[in-house]
């Protein structure tokens, strides 16, 4: 540590003068000119001095939406059974429900830009309009549990169809083989008995030659056989056509009951999950009423009331006297005090140095030597380009008190890139050198001016930290020159 110089000023003259805060030197030259030296009195400090890139812009403040939560379409419920054992009996079950009861706000306690507590009271609604909405939302219970009953003895009977299904299937198809078989035998042998007929009127109708040839007049019994021949012909043709035919048919039956035979597992699942899932379906939309039903009377409570579900200050607030209601609405917007950045434009140049998480120290125009803390939430990836420069704007968060923020202030961030804390600083401007010593003067209560040598540190550029020589709380002095 250097050792420190020491130099008193005394006197009434000086004491005088520097009780007024300036000290006069005349310096009479061939003009009538004066040269004075004003002194400007600052105090020793102590605190944090910091250094780094610091941009303006404005405040922005989030916020939060508290809504009716409550499903209304619960109160609005249509359930609909369509499984493939009833759509193969021309089954379709359709139950539904619906409301038209609104909600009519009766009082509105609190309008836009007032401070509310969490359980402060927004507005009420009329008693009509809660019990009618109410009763709405307990008849879409009743009805959901009644489908709930109802898809459980569909499910029980299509169940009962699958296992009928099931069981014909595979009976069908364990003797389709022989079926076919049978078929087609019956059809041959229909082809061989018209075929037999054929031949034997063929024999008779030779005969019958063969005796008029040798002298025996059968003309009469010839002609009748010709005629009968044409007739069992035309049979056998039939025959052998319906066995072409029925014979493909036997063939396709046979196929599908070996088919059916084969999916009649797979089959039966189908139809029991389709089962199932309507009964599920019904089940899903008996717990979204009776959700909705809970959801509305913690919404509403008892009195029709509904209550702020945040502290802070109601920046939006759309209803009054007469106004309807309806799930879903925004009741009210808050400022959300976990939300409130400010953003700034950094150039190309610093923007590499400063990361997500960086910490920031934020002042605000409407509060000076005040310091807020912050730290970098994003930096937008697009950059803005002007004439001549690239930019990239960074958003950052306050993260401590933000008590007298509001939207749109204006200030200066700055992405601290050196600082050091608890230190006791001056003004540059007060430290004055000789040689390669440094000084400041030190004013005592008394009025004398002490010439300090003080060791000095980092600087922010405009204040310096000071190491050694001065103490907290001690008063020192700006000398600057001025000419009248």
């Amino acid at each position: 540590m250097k050792k420190k110089k020491l130099w008193l000023v005394t006197g009434v003259a000086a004491a005088a003068v520097l009780a007024a805060g300036t000290v006069t030197f005349a310096n009479q030259s061939g003009s009538d000119s004066e040269e004075q030296t004003v002194y400007k009195e600052v105090t020793v400090e102590k605190g944090n001095l910091t250094a780094g890139v610091t941009e303006s812009g404005s405040v922005t403040i989030g916020t939060l939406d508290q809504t009716l939560d409550f499903s209304e379409d619960s109160s609005s419920a249509s359930t609909q059974n369509n499984s493939s054992a009833q759509n193969s009996a021309g089954g379709n079950a359709t139950s539904s429900t619906s409301t038209a009861s609104t909600l009519e706000v009766e009082t509105v306690y609190v309008t836009a830009g007032q401070s509310v507590a969490e359980g402060d009271p927004i507005l009420k609604l009329t008693e009509e309009s809660v019990a009618s909405y109410k009763k709405d939302l307990e008849e879409a219970v009743t009805e959901a549990k009644t489908a709930v009953s109802e898809a459980g003895l569909s499910a029980e009977k299509q169940k009962v169809s699958a296992s009928y299904s099931y069981n014909l299937s595979t009976a069908e198809g364990s003797v389709a083989q022989e079926t076919y078989e049978a078929a087609i035998k019956q059809l041959q042998e229909a082809v061989d008995d018209a075929q037999e007929a054929v031949d034997t009127s063929a024999s008779l109708i030779n005969y019958y030659q063969e005796q008029i040839d040798a002298g025996v007049d059968l003309s009469a019994s010839l002609t009748e056989e010709q005629e009968n021949y044409d007739k069992l012909y035309t049979k056998l043709v039939a025959a052998k056509n319906n066995y072409t035919t029925k014979s493909i048919e036997a063939e396709k039956t046979l196929k599908e009951a070996e088919l059916s035979a084969k999916n009649a597992s797979s089959q039966y699942s189908v139809d029991v999950s389709g089962a199932d899932n309507d009964i599920t379906d019904a089940k899903d939309t008996l717990s979204d009423a009776e959700e909705a039903l809970e959801e509305f009377e913690t919404a509403i409570g008892d009195d029709g009331t509904i209550y702020a579900e945040y502290t802070g200050t109601i920046t939006d607030l759309e209803y009054e006297e007469g106004d309807t209601i309806s799930s879903g609405a925004t009741v009210a917007t808050f400022s959300n005090t976990d939300a409130v950045t400010i953003t700034v434009s950094v150039s190309e140049e610093d923007i590499t140095n400063i990361a997500v998480g960086d910490v920031v120290e934020i002042e605000l125009s409407a509060y000076e030597d005040q310091t807020f803390a912050g730290e970098v939430e994003s930096i937008d990836t697009s950059s803005s380009s002007g004439s001549s420069t690239v930019s990239y704007n960074v958003t950052a968060a306050f993260t401590g008190d933000i008590t007298g923020i509001y939207t749109d202030m204006t200030g200066n961030v700055t992405f601290i890139s050196r600082q050091v804390t608890d230190v006791l600083y001056v003004s540059n401007k007060a430290v004055q050198s000789d040689g390669t010593t440094s000084y400041v003067k030190v004013k005592d209560a008394d009025g004398t001016i002490r010439m300090v040598d003080v060791e000095t540190g980092f600087s922010d550029g405009v204040n310096v930290e000071i190491t050694s020589g001065l103490t907290e709380g001690e008063t020192v002095l700006i000398e600057s020159q001025v000419t009248e």
